[in-house]
């Protein structure tokens, strides 16, 4: 297990590097919840309110991997990372920032999804290592418990529009 985990899996509390954990439950079985994760033609910016299709970006997409850049305009002015995301391993699709204006290199965030009764459980980790003057104030708000909100907001708001698809 990586040092930035804990035994649970959530991620390790650092002063310095701001770190999210989010779960969720829904009736959708863990298979439908990845691979909405995994969709990275124009539906991602309908089931993640952060991604921009004008600052979205596709450069390679592979049988277990897709390297992307994707962004949005706000709340702090224009905001972009480019991640390689990965689903080689069961159960997560990880990404990993390759290059971005207020996240180093490294930072990570993944979606998991287990089976469990009636559906699957479903969490949201994320590691930011941020940099720069707009990087440290969004390092601020995740630390507060505002990042927190946002992304769980998002996870649920992907999970209702993966969920009104299926039916």
């Amino acid at each position: 297990m990586p040092a930035s985990t804990r035994a649970d899996g959530a991620p390790r509390r650092s002063i310095w590097v701001p770190a999210v954990h989010v779960v969720e439950h829904t009736p959708l079985p863990p298979d439908q919840v990845l691979a909405a994760a995994r969709d990275f033609f124009e539906r991602r910016a309908e089931l993640w309110p952060d991604v921009h299709l004008e600052h979205f970006e596709v450069h390679k997409l592979g049988d277990t991997y897709a390297e992307v850049t994707e962004g949005n305009p706000e709340p702090f002015g224009f905001i972009w990372e480019r991640l390689r995301y990965d689903w080689s391993q069961p159960n997560r699709v990880t990404a990993t920032v390759t290059a971005s204006n207020i996240f180093r290199p490294g930072s990570t965030w993944e979606i998991r999804a287990t089976c469990e009764a009636g559906g699957s459980r479903v969490e949201v980790l994320g590691i930011r290592h941020v940099k720069g003057v707009k990087g440290a104030i969004i390092g601020c708000i995740i630390r507060l418990g505002i990042g927190k909100q946002v992304v769980a907001t998002h996870l649920r708001h992907f999970l209702a529009t993966v969920a009104e698809a299926a039916r």
